[in-house]
């Protein structure tokens, strides 16, 4: 590599991959990813791989020394860093390979925490555990996740008919859930992305499985006379491509004598015992075992006709399409194929494929047929035709360049136009519009006499007075100077010992008295005060102080972007007696974006909402469970985002905090860990998840904890608030499922 190469390495963006099968190995997800990771590379990335030792049944073995364990990473073949893990060599059944992936799934959390950080991790499927090491790594080390799925899972499980179990039924939640809070879901075909928006993954696209053309041969066509054919099969031997039913037919084709069908396995996988013992009694079957490069390809030059084969009685295979598709397709030789639905359809784009039913008595026809015209059989371009301009890897390693940058960039999953038809967010907001016309209303005007503001306020009437004094000074241009903008006051207090400081300082204020006590209460008692024809709610917090132009910058901003929410930074001001170190370890942390669309979740510290959601009916509501433990706010947009509402940030509307003194505090910052942890396991149970999926995740978190605490510690750095955040999040939500959970705003 050149040094201008490697100083744009250097300076480009960083990823990191977490795989079950790499370079040197030969194997579907290799090819896949080693051309992918080629791609980033070409595109200034810097690339980190964490993977397994080879297997030495998918690797060549001229390449074995390459794909051997080492306490030091290796470069690969397009510059990229690979770090091995151990991996077990178990027996090949379906068991042993899901406990060998188990293993080194769990090996690569630690091994991922002392690469260099990276701007994203990619954990890619289908050896399920991957995805939960990709969950941890990202975030140990505080980047986004993309889940790369390959399978249609846990459909795909359920039809072979796995016994889950609890173990098996925590994994599926876990997955689930982890699909959930990626930054981005990634599928190769564009059925299973619309299964998971339509199971609730909000952010999903498609980037199909490729091929690289540049080492696919174009085969040539093999003379033959009539009543003679050749298939050859290569690929996996398991119980997805239901091969029984081809065993059976060209046994049958063969005892019947009228044709000469030789069919040739090629490759491994569990079923391969049984498939050899049940065509031991037919010569016109042979087997062989996996092989790489030009021998790979002479296979292929043997036949007359590429076999694919994919169960047609399981639902989840009518969108997936094997990996050999393209390949197959891309050598121009004639295609015979046993598939269904996304598959098939892409198969019909060639013009020398001939699709069959499954079963012996339907592939013995069609072979029949083939057999009998020695011209049924031609080679064809247009396969390749088709490949080169929707399935070429370099091409498909380029749109993957583009999807990682924008889930760095915060401009949200974008794949060059390859999204899966109705899906994400849109399908999110289809699905909920088919329950309620008024779930994504027309952004309507956001008039300055017609945006309310909300203050709840509990006690703090010196911090009040200031917030009513900065509220007057930043009145929208529209309204004049030295005039309130509309404003609703709740005092949470039962004495009402605000009345006096609203009177005073705001006379012209909706003053709300709420005796009940809880965050969610007084908040509702706010919306409920708003007028019906009100444009928008501002919500801030009555110990902030808002800026000039503050409540001109959101209005603004709401009117140009026509987006649901609109939030703004908050500036936290520390006490001069607050140690350094409490303010380095983040116990206040807030966050700053350009102005733009924004994909985190709002709070009530400052934030603008279009009315239309808390005004019509249905209306939208903060759920006074989370009346003293706080994370109401949190909840609520969670639900409006997920009914469709767009979130803008407006980095020039701009609103500061005193942080009082006991809150940079150990015990203060301790008590705010697990108290986020009670929150987490709040949503979790009203999202119906059980007790034991709550007290995994709590499990998980705490010893994701206990594993970052280590890495920094190990690096000789003193382990700040977000480096034990974890560990007191996992203790809060055991505490909550054992009945210990104590209000963080709770009142004796």
């Amino acid at each position: 590599m050149s040094p201008a190469d490697d100083r744009r390495r250097d300076d480009g963006r960083r990823a990191l991959l977490l795989t079950h099968s790499y370079w040197p190995e030969r194997t579907p997800p290799q090819r896949r990813w080693q051309r992918l990771v080629a791609g980033l590379r070409a595109e200034g990335w810097s690339v980190d791989v964490v993977t397994p030792v080879a297997d030495a049944r998918s690797t060549p073995p001229a390449e074995r020394d390459s794909g051997a364990a080492g306490v030091r990473s290796v470069s690969g073949p397009a510059g990229e860093q690979v770090h091995r893990v151990l991996r077990p060599l178990l027996r090949d059944s379906r068991a042993g390979r899901f406990a060998a992936d188990a293993v080194a799934a769990v090996l690569m959390v630690p091994r991922a925490l002392f690469v260099e950080r990276p701007d994203v991790v990619v954990a890619t499927v289908p050896a399920l555990p991957v995805i939960c090491s990709g969950w941890l790594a990202a975030r140990l080390r505080r980047a986004p996740l993309v889940v790369d799925m390959r399978d249609a899972w846990p459909e795909l499980a359920r039809e072979a008919g796995v016994r889950a179990g609890p173990a098996g039924r925590m994994m599926e939640t876990v997955v689930a859930e982890v699909q959930r809070r990626a930054e981005l879901v990634v599928t190769v075909t564009h059925g299973f992305a619309r299964l998971l928006a339509a199971r609730g993954v909000d952010r999903v696209t498609t980037i199909s499985n490729g091929v690289a053309l540049d080492e696919v041969p174009r085969l040539e066509h093999r003379e033959r006379t009539a009543g003679e054919l050749r298939v050859a099969y290569l690929g996996n031997h398991g119980e997805s491509q239901a091969l029984d039913a081809v065993i059976d037919a060209v046994a049958a084709l063969h005892a019947a004598g009228e044709v000469d069908v030789r069919l040739r396995m090629v490759g491994s996988g569990t079923q391969k015992p049984r498939l050899v013992a049940r065509a031991s009694d037919s010569p016109a079957i042979e087997f062989h075992e996996p092989v790489h490069g030009e021998e790979f390809w002479q296979h292929h030059r043997w036949a007359d006709t590429l076999l694919i084969s994919l169960r047609t009685d399981w639902e989840s295979f009518a969108w997936t399409v094997p990996s050999k598709t393209f390949e197959l397709m891309g050598t121009g030789k004639h295609v015979t194929a046993a598939v269904v639905g996304e598959a098939a359809e892409i198969l019909s784009a060639a013009e020398n494929v001939t699709l069959v039913d499954q079963g012996p008595d339907g592939l013995a026809e069609a072979l029949t047929a083939l057999a009998r015209d020695s011209e049924s059989t031609p080679v064809s371009d247009s396969g390749r035709r088709w490949v080169r301009e929707h399935a070429d890897l370099p091409r498909l390693a380029d749109d993957y360049a583009r999807l990682l940058a924008d889930v760095v960039d915060g401009r949200g999953p974008v794949a060059s136009g390859r999204r899966a038809g109705r899906r994400g967010r849109a399908a999110r907001r289809d699905r909920e519009q088919a329950l309620d016309p008024r779930a994504t209303p027309d952004p309507g005007p956001v008039r300055a006499e017609r945006v309310w503001v909300c203050v709840c306020t509990y006690r703090r009437n010196e911090l009040l007075a200031e917030l009513l004094t900065s509220l007057r000074a930043a009145a929208p241009r529209e309204l004049g100077d030295d005039v309130m903008p509309p404003l609703v006051v709740v005092d949470n207090d039962p004495e009402a010992g605000a009345a006096a400081t609203v009177a005073e300082l705001a006379p012209e204020a909706l003053s709300v008295h709420q005796p009940r006590p809880g965050l969610a209460a007084a908040r509702n008692a706010a919306l409920d005060a708003v007028p019906d024809d009100a444009d928008a709610v501002v919500f801030v917090d009555d110990d902030e102080r808002v800026a000039p132009g503050w409540l001109d910058a959101l209005i603004s901003t709401a009117r140009s972007s026509g987006a649901a929410t609109v939030s703004g930074p908050v500036e936290s001001v520390f006490p001069a007696e607050a140690s350094a170190q409490a303010v380095e370890d983040g116990a206040i942390r807030r966050t700053d974006f350009a102005t733009g669309p924004w994909s985190l979740r709002p709070a009530t510290n400052n934030v603008l909402v279009r009315a239309e959601w808390f005004t019509r009916s249905p209306t939208f509501r903060f759920d006074e469970a989370f009346n003293v433990t706080g994370g109401e706010d949190s909840e609520l947009f969670g639900r409006l985002q997920a009914a469709g509402a767009r979130s803008w940030w407006c980095a020039e509307a701009r609103v500061s905090e005193e942080v009082p003194i006991e809150r940079t505090t150990r015990q203060w910052l301790r008590r705010r860990g697990l108290r986020a942890g009670h929150v987490r396991a709040l949503k979790a149970r009203k999202a119906r998840r059980h007790s034991a999926s709550i007290a995994a995740e709590g499990a998980v978190r705490l010893g994701a904890g206990v594993l970052r605490r280590s890495a920094v510690r190990l690096r000789g750095r003193r382990a700040g608030y977000q480096d034990r955040l974890w560990t007191r999040e996992g203790l809060g939500m055991l505490q909550w499922l054992a009945g210990r959970a104590r209000g963080e705003y709770a009142r004796d």
